[in-house]
């Protein structure tokens, strides 16, 4: 045992050396080894450089621990232990039996670096560069008796160094052409020694503007922020430097723009590790960073979103069966936070009689991969409470369940709110059944889906003509286009519906019908239903056309002798100017205005029958918006000279108007600013451009307007109610007319008004080139 101590070590080629069976080799038992190999093949086993024995003028091989990578796998090892040469490195033995026999034969090492000797590795042959060196081993008699190689395996350096070379070969080229900004900036100063187009494109530059010239002498746009630093960092420190979604200013259209970068300062050393140049990388990111910050903002927007709309976020994990929620999914369960409600006490307060409607549910979602279905559920103080589920099914790469994420919401309000509409559905209908009345509703999207027995008795037609919109045709064909129209915006809008048709009735006659609809809403002013009336109105509308009849046959007759009377009354005025009669003079005037009011009022009462008659007509022609208001600010001025009509002018385009119908609606806002501001002397009036319009507004600091008189103050005989009438008597009619006339210029009229803080009236005419 002591004789093989020199075996003791060595790893694990020490340990196959001293389990081999070495009687049958040539060299026998290691007890009868010359002690010129065991010193030798000691000193290479302990060593933890790579080494290999040749032993014997068979070459048998040793090698050690450190020896043993370089064979790889499924080749040489562990076999070749003991081999002979030849036969254990046949594949290169063309290239090492030389070397090996000039040791021999002279005695002297040999060296060779990154030499290729291909050996069989890893199953296959594979090239393999070696420095190493064959040295002879003496024994005892001082002959030759074996060779000593110490090696290294180089093949990756090798390969490193010619990707390298090639790396260099191509590396003008490739900065040049490569789709990525590059550049190399040369030396302390930082000067641009070559710049692809990417890179000139980024920097905003030509190349002429800043090739072989300092950076920032080139770009001086990017001095200030922080870039110098950062490139004497690298430089001196040689130590990268990589940035990621970096604001940085930039020119960009003849200015700065701020853009979004990712780029890389590289340090290129030289042989003896300084660095002698930094290599730039850059990829402009602002899109994607703009982007990024969307998805950031509208993230957000979800969150707000998801909060206000009291949603519990869940996801579940359908291999690892377990789950996560969200604080206020554990508020829908009854509990402050998520971490007060465990998985197991989930399901403990899940409503049992319900059991069925989920187990029905996680079927569907297996099929069709969503999830949906409404239940009860325990809340922590006992309370019962309703849910609605909704979620998602996601799926692995082999197309298998993954995944579950949805939200709950308690619906409880929502459910006891609709079971007390249905109710009171079921009350209303009971009661709008015994009603003349035609009365009838429509879901939130406007399908009608209920008429009381009234219709069905006015039109002789069952309840098939709410299937397909089928209802239309109770209303006369040349109401029914309008009649989609309206219905459809309130739908929209959500504002009352209200419109005067004709409905056909059984025996084919039609009668006129006022119908009106509001919708109904929940608590959250989301609209759930319509409730709808029509109203008989067809002996309103026939007296309604014999008032218009009378008022326009009237008119006409009235017009002969209040002309008349008014060309006596001058005659009159003119015979006695001169008299020194007060009183008659004093009469012949309030005569004369008296009739004056009297003509306007006869005047507007033909407007109104020209209007309803359809025979309004205008003659339209181009004029200066502002010498017409100029023309009528004098005239009303002349007439009420107590008070001051300011003039602001902004603009002095021409218009394509009626000049006279024009001059009417303005004549009617000032008299009406005069007559509505008795404790304010001043009115103001001012012509503007908004929106391609030209608009005209008269504002006056009187009574003012209530909100519902501002909605109905241009209706036909419409007139203020309250303690102010008796102080303002009038017909109504002015502002009808006035909204007729914009309306049939394709303009547009209004008012701002507030109670207490006068009213500004104003119309607009489009701006035609």
């Amino acid at each position: 045992m002591n004789q093989l101590k020199f075996l003791n070590n060595g790893g694990e080629m020490g340990k196959l050396i001293r389990e081999r069976d070495w009687s049958q080799t040539p060299i026998g038992k290691p007890e009868t080894w010359p002690q010129s190999l065991r010193t030798t093949l000691s000193i290479v086993l302990s060593s933890k450089f790579p080494g290999f024995i040749f032993w014997g003028k068979d070459l048998l091989g040793f090698y050690n621990d450190a020896f043993r990578p370089s064979l790889g796998n499924e080749g040489k090892h562990p076999h070749i232990l003991g081999l002979k040469g030849e036969e254990a490195w046949s594949e290169t033995w063309d290239i090492i039996e030389p070397l090996l026999s000039k040791v021999y034969n002279t005695g002297e090492a040999t060296w060779s670096e990154d030499h290729l000797i291909p050996i069989f590795r890893n199953n296959r042959l594979e090239d393999v560069y070696w420095t190493f060196s064959y040295s002879p081993i003496f024994d005892e008699s001082d002959s030759i008796a074996g060779v000593l190689s110490t090696c290294v395996e180089t093949t990756k350096e090798v390969y490193a160094r010619k990707q390298l070379q090639k790396a260099n070969q191509q590396y003008f080229e490739n900065i040049m052409q490569t789709p990525v900004a590059m550049c190399i900036f040369k030396g302390e100063n930082f000067i641009v020694e070559i710049a692809n187009d990417m890179m000139l494109e980024l920097w905003g530059k030509e190349a002429h503007q800043i090739s072989n010239k300092p950076i920032f002498e080139g770009l001086p746009e990017a001095k200030g922020q922080g870039l110098e630093d950062i490139m004497n960092q690298v430089y001196t420190t040689g130590i990268k430097f990589e940035a990621n979604e970096r604001a940085v200013s930039l020119p960009r259209n003849g200015g700065l723009e701020v853009v979004y970068l990712n780029f890389l300062y590289q340090p290129i050393k030289d042989v003896n590790g300084e660095v002698k140049s930094i290599f730039a990388m850059g990829t402009d990111v602002t899109a994607q960073v703009v982007s990024k910050h969307k998805i950031i903002e509208s993230e957000k927007k979800l969150s707000v979103v998801i909060d206000s709309s009291k949603l519990g976020i869940w996801e579940f994990d359908s291999k690892e069966n377990t789950g996560i929620f969200n604080d206020r999914y554990a508020q829908i369960f009854g509990f402050e936070n998520k971490e007060q409600l465990s998985q197991d006490m989930i399901g403990k307060l899940l409503y049992p009689d319900d059991e069925t409607i989920r187990e029905s549910a996680n079927i569907k979602v297996i099929e069709t991969g969503i999830l949906n279905y409404e239940s009860r559920i325990y809340n922590e103080d006992g309370s019962i409470h309703w849910i609605e589920v909704n979620g998602t099914m996601f799926y692995d790469d082999d197309n298998k369940p993954s995944k579950m994420m949805g939200t709950i919401k308690d619906i409880t309000d929502e459910k006891k709110y609709k079971k007390d509409l249905i109710e009171r559905e079921e009350k209303f209908r009971l009661l709008a059944n015994e009603m003349p009345q035609f009365v009838w509703t429509a879901d939130a999207n406007g399908t009608l889906n209920y008429f009381n027995k009234s219709v069905y008795n006015y039109t002789g037609l069952d309840e098939s003509i709410l299937e397909n919109d089928s209802w239309i045709s109770i209303v006369h064909h040349e109401d029914q286009t309008q009649n989609m129209s309206l219905w459809s915006n309130s739908i929209t809008t959500g504002s009352d519906f209200v419109f005067e048709h004709r409905f056909i009735r059984e025996d084919g006659e039609s009668r006129w019908q006022l119908s009106r609809a509001k919708p109904l809403k929940d608590n959250d002013g989301k609209i759930q239903m319509w409730v709808g009336t029509s109203t008989d109105i067809h002996d309103m509308k026939e007296l309604d056309q014999q008032k218009d009849f009378f008022i326009s046959m009237a008119s006409h007759e009235l017009r002969t002798p209040i002309t008349s009377v008014k060309g006596y009354v001058q005659l009159l005025k003119n015979k006695y100017q001169n008299s020194e009669d007060a009183f008659l003079i004093n009469a012949l005037n309030i005569l004369n205005k008296q009739v004056t009011t009297l003509t306007t009022l006869v005047t507007d009462l033909l407007d109104v029958s020209k209007i309803k008659s359809g025979s309004l007509l205008l003659k339209k022609s181009k004029f200066a918006i502002n010498e017409l208001v100029e023309d009528v600010i004098q005239e009303i001025q002349h007439i009420n000279q107590h008070h001051q009509i300011i003039f602001c002018q902004e603009t002095d385009k021409e218009v394509f108007a009626d000049r006279e119908s024009i001059s009417q609606v303005l004549i009617n806002f000032l008299t009406n600013a005069v007559k509505y501001s008795p404790d304010s002397l001043n009115v103001s009036v001012k012509s503007c451009i908004d929106n391609n319009y030209v608009k005209v507004a008269v504002t006056d600091k009187g009574i003012g307007l209530r909100e519902e008189d501002k909605k109905k103050v241009f209706d036909r005989f419409y007139r203020v109610e309250g303690k102010n009438e008796k102080t303002f008597p009038g017909f109504g009619i002015g502002l009808f007319i006035a909204s007729e006339i914009i309306r049939k210029h394709n303009g547009k009229i209004g008012v701002d008004s507030k109670m207490g803080q006068g009213a500004t009236f104003y119309f607009e005419l489009p701006i035609e080139d």
